[in-house]
């Protein structure tokens, strides 16, 4: 009997080690990945030893190949600037019958030096580690290449690299890509981009393979996708992006992001082993599929939308159609509603209707946007919503409410036309602008407005109040979708944990939001406008709403949610609070400071130096801590030979070498004029160059010794100055800070100008 219930007991954990995934085994690889070699960020030490562990399993399970293709300059398609590394590509290649090549990548960058990147995307490249242990087991049709791409996090340059380089990149047939695989609720398909989506085949593939596997968590993020498009790059960015970009056929699977990515919580601690078997199976799935062959179609553009467990693909000539027939109705409704006009006389017409509707738009957005802030006050925190938002949404529905009361009562002062006519016309004014604007970008973001449009058409065509209600209600859905998407909290919280501190910065930001929203919301305001006054009913009985029970009944329900809020935490173990320790250097003067920064009050933060222990009492976002002189050995050498040929120009021939006491986290060296132009430029290092300035960067953690050769001209008699930029996350001053739930950020900030004198003859500068 005990025999019997100790095999029920220990079945499932004998079924699972059998499973040809092993979650142990991927488990054990993002250790070694996140916690034992640490943060990974583009071309440091770390990343160069998570590649070579990475490579060490490849040769290990029996992959024909292993290496590093080098990257030693890194682009993205972003940002026209480049950027020196010593990042790669850690590449296996398991051979098949053929040359037909599925490529399975994810990234092994993190995204600072302090954050480990256990999820983002450790994970992903565990996953990777495994299946080529699983896919080694058997034979393939299809070669399948492993890659652990380096720096995703600095805009995808590491596949771009890859995709760009790979000599047998033409062989390449499907590329699966896996950027985070934790175990949380989503499993997100990435598909989009500016040039075209994932072929339909593999996304209904991806679909069915998962409802095989009997997992749950599918969910392509529309409306996120859908505004995301608008960014430069036309997505959201992974390494899946530059393949589809080359007419690959690709897709990425990303967990969910409202999980802590992106801080120093991205740890082992905070992670969830059980969605690197879901991922894994899943792709493992995916390439026992194709590996006889994919379909011919490389992409396709449609609009996905998923209702349930099932995936629709709307064309685009359907969102163009429908974007039309909205239209055509919105022209039909202005027809109708015009019959109906009340006030035909310029007498009767109140003036400037509009503008008094959007004094109430701005008053109601004000009392949505402002109420967090009071909770903030009192709490005294300026973010006092970060680890528990829920209760905000609430608040701000109930603020918002009084809002709307606030303002009706405003209309006992302030003449309103009455004519839905009128109302109408400038809802579909509004609305076709905000169409025609989106049109710009592209239809599928253009059909939201179109949407809201076809919605008050409807509500002005029907007779019965409350399917003028109904369609009205639906108007405002999907384009405040775009705003409140899926990944609306991974933006606020990326917002509010990094932005910058400042009454006046403050103020500005809540009166852009207030402003957004109130214009975001305006149309929807127009069209209630029109509906109510041309049904002759008291619609949601607003004339209710302007007695004093109402006011003081939605008030009350207010300070009750405040006072639950304000008992709620602030931060948590998974969001705290950022703290940077700033030090900044001039060599030229030998001065220096240390100051304090965060986008929260650093009230309460302990402050421990070698002369001052203190703690900060003020609510203040930056605070100087200590002025200093700094005269002890620099941490930056630079040795420098210059030679210079003068006639009607001058030209510059330099050697220089920089050395360094510790790696910087970065570092920057350029050189500038302010007159005429700089021209001739040659040096293997730059990474960027205007009429007046040379620029040549490094980053993450280059050598402590660099050998920098550069030659430009300049007109003769211009004066060039030579500018130098290092960054360190070691500190001049020893500082300890404390308090409870922060993430602390060192960084020194070293910095030296000198203007270059011209010579005919080599010459040597020692910088002390």
């Amino acid at each position: 009997m005990k025999l019997i219930l100790g095999l029920l007991v220990y079945l499932p954990i004998i079924t699972f080690a059998q499973s040809p995934f092993c979650t142990d085994s991927a488990l054990y690889y993002l250790r070694t990945i996140s916690v034992d070699i640490g943060p990974r960020p583009m071309g440091s030490p770390n990343e160069r030893r998570a590649m070579e562990f990475a490579l060490a399993k490849f040769r290990e399970f029996g992959l024909s190949e292993a290496y590093i293709m080098e990257m030693r300059r890194a682009e993205n398609d972003i940002s026209e600037a480049a950027i020196n590394t010593n990042s790669g590509v850690a590449v296996g290649i398991l051979q098949g019958r053929t040359n037909r090549i599925i490529v399975i990548g994810g990234h092994i960058d993190s995204a600072s030096p302090f954050i480990p990147g256990a999820n983002d995307d450790g994970s992903g490249s565990a996953t990777v580690i495994e299946l080529a242990r699983v896919l080694s087991k058997g034979a393939h049709e299809s070669t399948i290449v492993f890659c652990l791409f380096g720096g995703e996090e600095s805009g995808v340059c590491g596949s771009n690299h890859f995709v760009n380089h790979f000599p047998q990149i033409n062989n390449v047939a499907l590329m699966i890509s896996i950027d985070m695989a934790n175990g949380s609720e989503l499993l997100i398909p990435t598909i989009d981009n500016k040039d075209g989506n994932t072929p339909i085949w593999l996304v209904q593939a991806t679909y069915e393979e998962f409802a095989k596997l009997k997992y749950s968590g599918l969910k392509y993020l529309t409306h996120f996708f859908t505004a995301m498009s608008l960014l430069p790059g036309g997505g959201v960015g992974s390494d899946h992006d530059p393949f589809l970009k080359k007419g690959i056929p690709a897709i990425d699977f990303t967990s969910d992001m409202n999980d802590p990515i992106h801080t120093p919580q991205d740890d082992i601690g905070h992670f969830k082993p059980i969605g690197l078997k879901r991922s894994g199976d899943l792709v493992k799935a995916l390439v026992h599929r194709f590996d006889s062959g994919v379909p011919d179609t490389k992409t396709n553009k449609y609009y996905l939308l998923q209702i349930g467990k099932h995936a629709f693909f709307i064309p685009i000539w359907l969102l163009t159609a429908l974007t039309i027939i909205s239209f055509a109705c919105g022209i039909v409704a202005l027809y109708t509603v015009r019959k109906r006009r009340i006030e035909i006389d310029k007498k009767q017409r109140p003036t400037v209707p509009a503008l008094k509707l959007f004094l109430f738009a701005i008053i109601i957005q004000s009392f949505v946007w402002l109420s967090a802030n009071l909770v903030g006050i009192i709490k005294g925190v300026r973010f006092p919503w970060i680890s528990e938002p829920d209760g905000y949404f609430l608040l701000g529905l109930l603020s918002g409410l009084l809002g709307i009361a606030v303002s009706l009562l405003l209309t006992k002062r302030i003449r309103i036309s009455k004519d839905p006519y009128r109302w109408y016309l400038r809802t579909f004014i509004f609305l076709t602008l905000f169409v025609g604007l989106f049109l710009l970008a592209n239809i599928k973001i253009a059909f939201y407005p179109a949407v809201a449009l076809l919605f008050i058409a409807l509500a002005m065509l029907v007779q019965r109040p409350w399917l003028r209600l109904l369609f009205w209600f639906l108007s405002p859905h999907f384009m405040f979708y775009l705003i409140f998407s899926e990944g609306f909290l991974f933006f606020s919280r990326s917002i509010a944990l990094n932005a910058p501190g400042g009454i006046g910065i403050n103020v500005t930001l809540h009166a852009v939001y207030i402003i957004f929203f109130a214009i975001w919301s305006f149309p929807f305001l127009l069209g209630f406008a029109a509906i109510y006054f041309d049904s002759g009913a008291d619609l949601l009985w607003l004339k209710h709403w302007k007695s004093k029970s109402v006011i003081i009944g939605i008030f009350v329900l207010c300070v009750v949610c405040i006072l639950i809020l304000i008992y709620q935490p602030s931060y948590s173990d998974e969001w705290r609070q950022n703290i940077t320790i700033e030090q900044s250097l001039d060599l030229n003067s030998g001065k220096g400071s240390v100051w304090l920064k965060s986008s929260e009050y650093l009230d309460g933060l302990n402050v421990h130096l070698a002369d001052l222990d203190t703690t900060i009492s003020t609510k203040e976002y930056e605070v100087p801590i200590k002025e200093f002189t700094f005269e002890r050995k620099p941490w930056i050498t630079l040795d420098r030979t210059m030679s210079s040929i003068s006639d009607s120009n001058t030209t510059f021939s330099m050697l220089v070498k920089i050395h360094f006491q510790y790696r910087p986290r970065s570092f920057t060296l350029s050189y500038s004029n302010s007159k005429n132009s700089i021209s001739n430029c040659a040096g293997e290092f730059i990474t960027s160059q205007t009429d007046h300035s040379i620029t040549m960067r490094w980053e993450s953690f280059p050598d402590t010794a660099l050998s920098i050769p550069i030659q430009f001209t300049v007109i003769k008699g211009d004066s060039v100055t030579e500018n130098i930029e290092a960054r360190f996350v070691e500190m001049v001053e020893p500082v300890r800070v404390a308090k409870e739930l922060i993430n602390v950020n060192p960084r020194t900030i070293i910095k030296r100008s000198e203007v270059l004198k011209r010579t005919p003859t080599a010459d040597s500068t020692l910088m002390q």
